[in-house]
């Protein structure tokens, strides 16, 4: 099954999305040498990292599993789309590997 458009859409809009995708970034910037702002670069590219691969499927499932809960919030379960998940994409989107 591949990923939404609506989930992609509704993990880039999330706002708890984007403050671990902030969190992360900023870690990996005191941590490493960005060349630029990570605040800014995970604001620039939300789409790109939410559409990591299963990342849609993950935020359906979640919300399926929660039918009768309208305060259910996924970008803030760290159950569906894990700390590793993100830090992974942030390692290979901002550093992609070089064409070899």
């Amino acid at each position: 099954m591949s990923d939404s458009f609506v989930a992609i859409a509704e993990i880039a809009a999330d706002a708890w999305m984007g403050e671990r995708m902030r969190a992360c970034a900023s870690q990996q910037a005191h941590l490493n040498t960005w060349p630029d702002d990570p605040i800014e670069w995970v604001s620039d590219n939300r789409y790109i990292w939410a559409s990591s691969p299963s990342w849609g499927e993950k935020w359906t499932y979640a919300q399926a599993t929660h039918p009768d809960d309208p305060n259910y919030q996924p970008g803030r379960d760290d159950a569906v789309i894990t700390d590793a998940d993100i830090l992974t994409t942030v390692q290979t989107l901002h550093d992609p590997p070089a064409d070899g």
